[in-house]
């Protein structure tokens, strides 16, 4: 190339660069002139909160004071540079999120179980749940536990009970269990059962109680814990009278709407609700809470305007405002003040504010506010996929409505019906459109913590939400306001007959073809980029926005091609999985098919139900398992110390939940209790003949959830394997197997990823 003509594509390329700067410039200064900047401080603590969570091991407290003091100095010393503010300010509230973190750990921290054991307990029950299968859940505050000294004796327990006696909240029992400590994720990435347990203040969860007695209430109690223990009788009691009231599995979705008690739903009913993309309406969120402090707020607007002098003379609007912000306070607490109906509690209550103040109520910045609130209050709620999700929706609903008050309003029609013809349309479109903006915003976090999509969701929320917002909120309000006069019965009745048509409503969804699918899951990477581009497209309003295509289309393309594990392994070595010729995950150990672990790999890897002929090549007997590993060799699950010889002569890779002879690491890749205790679960990846383990949690670290030291046990070591041909042992089917009667069969961990 000529020298004259480079030189000329170097000065288009430096002028084309220019333009394009001073282009990003001049948008950047129209955001920053319209306020948009400090719409990021929250996500700057929310990157601090998440940093702080990915850390290892756990950090200092003077590290996390130190870097909050270092930034600020930073900031200070920026305070004039427009650009560099805002940067150093941004670096600032990361450096909050982390020390947020770090405060909330510190004010959770209380001992948990060292480990499995059977012992009785003696507690004050402060929560209630109905489980399936008539069993309850019981969240018990320990007085006695076992021979456990004070120091070694979790401050919480939960446990799962059937039948008698009867137990109210409040009353002091005793029973024995076999208890354990909180378990961490089942797979690497997945729910962490562990540390949502640890922010909970629950150190043990138990199963197989028995000798249970109620002892009655404690002869001392103070103020707060009497008032709590009075509010969750009443949450039963009212529980009970709308279950009884309205019956059926209409009466279980009631009572989960008006106190948060999410009772024996029928497993149908959950499925159908799911496949049509409802199953949101169970958890009280934004949705309920909006609905019902919009009703009260209606209400009491109307009811003061039928006074024409108080309508005159008394700020109508600022009061109504008030009453629904009491309202929204009481159903709070009657529903249990369970997290997401925290953030939606907090959301409510500074929209209200605003209108006290005369202030818009949707504004960005009041969801930005809201959102510092949270995290600043729970920062551990930001690991979970009720926050991510609903704070997504919210950003996104926010960032729509602005951009259609920004629209000037088209003229009215000029006959009545005309206009009548629009409004429905409006409502309509309004409906449609709601449900695709939310979906939209919270489809990826639903397809990393969940796996599932729901392509009719649109169609069953447009069908389904009217009726929710019409017909069943309305009337739980009516309901709580007439409970008191006993005259509450036609509420629940007409709640009953929204309801109905609800479930019919999903029950058609989700029976179409294609209604549910399984999608594998992803990395944190491309998760990242989804709430990265996410918070882009909503936080800016020039056409900034639209460089938020850039890290969505990156993180769609690495969600569409995950790694998908070989081997499966859970922490307790009892369950393990392997990748079948035909690309399915095949489930081993003692009724593994129908274990919470094999649910949840099985969920992970895309796949729904589970196909049985995915087993067809694992054999099993009562000392084990084996199956063949794509690529050649065996995998083999030992449970007895009989089997571990052969297995370890006779596999490429071993896995039990026993210690390992020495020898064995010499022919064969080991996983073993001593590997597992400090690893926790663990997904492998075949390459050649090198497993490459992805462990739960750094085995060289330790966090005050994680409940293992990495003093106690070395970490994974690589091995680099060589196979020649084997036989497998002459065993049977895995389904000719028993289910082993020790397999806890998960309800406390379900139960928590539940919420």
């Amino acid at each position: 190339m000529p020298a004259g003509a480079g030189a000329r594509q170097s000065g288009w390329a430096a002028v084309l660069a220019g333009a394009a700067g001073a282009w990003i410039g001049a948008r950047f200064v129209e955001e920053a002139e319209a306020g948009r900047l400090a719409l990021w401080l929250p996500v700057a603590f929310a990157l601090g909160v998440s940093v702080y969570f990915a850390a290892s091991n756990e950090p200092a407290l003077w590290a996390a004071f130190g870097l909050v003091g270092a930034t600020g100095v930073v900031a200070w010393a920026a305070r004039r540079g427009f650009t560099t503010a805002w940067l150093a300010l941004c670096l600032l509230f990361v450096a909050l999120g982390f020390l947020g973190g770090k405060l909330a750990t510190e004010r959770a921290t209380a001992p948990i179980l060292a480990g499995a054991m059977r012992a009785e307990i003696v507690g004050r029950v402060i929560e209630i749940e109905p489980r399936a299968r008539g069993m309850r859940r019981l969240t018990i505050e320990i007085d006695a536990f076992g021979k456990l000294e004070a120091d070694a004796r979790p401050h919480k327990a939960r446990v799962a009970i059937a039948g008698k006696p009867e137990i109210a909240a409040g009353d002091q029992v005793s029973l024995t269990a076999f208890w354990r400590p909180p378990e961490g994720p089942v797979r690497p990435g997945g729910y962490d059962f562990a540390r949502v347990a640890f922010f909970k203040g629950v150190g043990a969860t138990g199963f197989g109680a028995r000798d249970i007695r109620n002892l009655g209430p404690p002869a001392r109690v103070g103020m707060a814990a009497a008032a709590n223990a009075g509010l969750e009788r009443l949450r039963q009691r009212l529980t009970d009278r709308v279950t009884r009231a309205i019956g059926g599995a209409e009466g279980t979705v009631a009572a989960a709407l008006v106190t948060g008690v999410e009772g024996p739903i029928p497993q149908n009913v959950q499925d159908e609700l799911r496949g049509a993309g409802l199953s949101h309406i169970l958890s009280i969120s934004g949705l309920h809470m909006a609905l019902v402090a919009g009703a009260l707020f209606w209400l009491a607007r109307a009811a003061l305007a039928l006074a024409p002098r108080v309508a005159l003379m008394w700020p109508v609007k600022q009061i109504a405002a008030l009453v629904a912000l009491a309202g929204a306070t009481f159903y709070l607490a009657l529903s249990g003040a369970e997290v997401a109906t925290q953030r939606s509690y907090v959301m409510i209550a500074i929209a209200f504010l605003a209108i006290i103040v005369g202030r818009p109520a949707l504004a960005p910045r009041n969801f930005a506010l809201a959102a510092l609130i949270v995290l600043a209050i729970d920062p551990e709620s930001l690991m979970g996929p009720s926050f991510q999700m609903s704070f997504a929706a919210v950003a996104g609903l926010v960032a729509w409505f602005e951009t259609r008050r920004d629209r000037p309003p088209a003229p009215p029609p000029a006959d009545r019906f005309g206009r009548i013809r629009r409004k429905i349309a409006a409502a309509v479109a309004l409906a449609i459109m709601t449900t695709l903006i939310a979906g939209f915003a919270t489809g990826p976090f639903a397809a990393y913590h969940f796996h599932r999509v729901t392509p009719y969701a649109v169609v069953g929320n447009a069908l389904a939400e009217p009726v929710i917002g019409l017909i069943v909120m309305p009337s739980v309000v009516a309901g709580l306001l007439l409970a008191p006069l006993g005259l509450d019965g036609l509420a629940w009745a007409v709640m009953g007959q929204g309801l109905s048509l609800v479930l019919a409503i999903a029950r058609e969804v989700s029976s179409w073809p294609g209604a549910e699918g399984g999608l594998p899951a992803f990395g944190e990477g491309a998760m990242l980029l989804f709430a990265f581009g996410l918070a882009w497209l909503c936080l800016w309003h020039t056409t900034l926005r639209w460089f938020a295509l850039v890290p969505l289309t990156l993180a769609t393309v690495l969600a569409a091609a995950p790694a998908r594990p070989d081997v499966a392994v859970d922490a307790s070595g009892r369950f393990a999985a392997v990748r079948a010729p035909s690309g399915e995950l095949a489930t081993l150990g003692p009724g593994s098919g129908r274990s919470f672990a094999a649910k949840v790999w099985i969920a992970a890897d895309g796949a729904d139900p589970p196909p049985k002929g995915a087993a067809s090549d694992v054999r099993c007997d009562r000392d084990g398992c084996v199956a063949p590993l794509i690529g050649g060799g065996l995998v083999a699950l030992s449970w007895e110390p009989s089997a571990l010889e052969e297995d370890c002569r006779r596999a490429a890779l071993v896995v039990t939940r026993l210690t390992a002879p020495p020898g064995c690491s010499t022919t064969a890749a080991v996983i073993d209790a001593t590997v597992l205790a400090s690893t926790g679960s663990l997904s492998l990846f075949r390459y050649g003949a090198t497993f490459k383990a992805v462990a739960a949690r750094d085995p060289t670290g330790r966090r005050p959830w994680s409940g293992t030291s990495p003093s106690t046990a070395p970490p994974v070591e690589a091995s680099t394997l060589t196979f020649s041909a084997q036989k497998p042992k002459e065993i049977k089917h895995a389904d000719e197997l028993a289910v082993d009667p020790t397999d806890d069969p998960e309800d406390e961990a379900a139960g928590e990823e539940d919420q």
